[in-house]
């Protein structure tokens, strides 16, 4: 009986260790299966960070880029305007120098003395200058001109005019304008082409 009772036990006891042994197993391969699951997951998860880190940074190298490239087209363009400010600038005080009571009364004197020639008179003329300049031009004028043209040429003052004049041949219903904005404006029309082929 003491045999029988010691093999039992000593299968029970073989049986019991089998069995632990093999939910020893089971447990050992599901925790293994677990955190190879977790490290997939886990590397998953930080490929998904790094690539939307990596999304976010090309995003944001491609604002900056874009931004860099706008501020340069302003600047280059603030630039031309300031460059185009300092010619204009430049342009109308070289006019204004030009354009000295004297030299507007010979241009007028010439202008009327052609037209006269063609015309037989000057009854349609009308000049527009700078009003603090009128008599002196006026005056100016009538020394050169002397006996051609004794009279139908009308001075009239301008508040627009600072410096040159504006001339209509047909009583006032268009005028030829050589006022220091009108030459300026037509200068610049012509310089500033120019201006773009030597910015660029």
């Amino acid at each position: 009986m003491s045999e029988n009772l010691k093999e039992l036990l000593e299968k029970i006891n073989q049986e019991g260790i089998k069995s632990a042994e093999e939910k020893a197993k089971v447990i050992e391969d599901k925790a293994r299966q677990d955190a190879r699951k977790i490290l997939d997951d886990a590397r998953k998860l930080a490929d998904e960070i790094i690539q939307k880190a990596n999304r976010e940074a090309d995003k944001t190298k491609t604002s900056a880029n874009l931004s860099i490239k706008q501020a340069a087209r302003d600047l280059i363009l603030s630039l031309k305007e300031d460059i185009r400010k300092m010619l204009n600038k430049i342009i109308a005080g070289e006019i204004n120098k030009a354009l000295s009571n004297e030299e507007i009364a010979g241009i007028l004197a010439g202008l009327i003395d052609k037209y006269v020639e063609k015309n037989g008179q000057a009854g349609d003329v009308r000049a527009l200058v700078n009003k603090v300049d009128l008599e002196k031009i006026k005056n100016a004028f009538m020394s050169q001109l002397k006996d051609k043209v004794k009279s139908g040429v009308e001075f009239k003052p301008s508040a627009n005019i600072n410096t040159g004049f504006s001339i209509s041949f047909d009583k006032g219903k268009s005028y030829f304008d050589f006022s220091d904005e009108g030459l300026l404006e037509t200068l610049c029309v012509y310089l500033n082409p120019e201006l773009a082929k030597l910015i660029k």
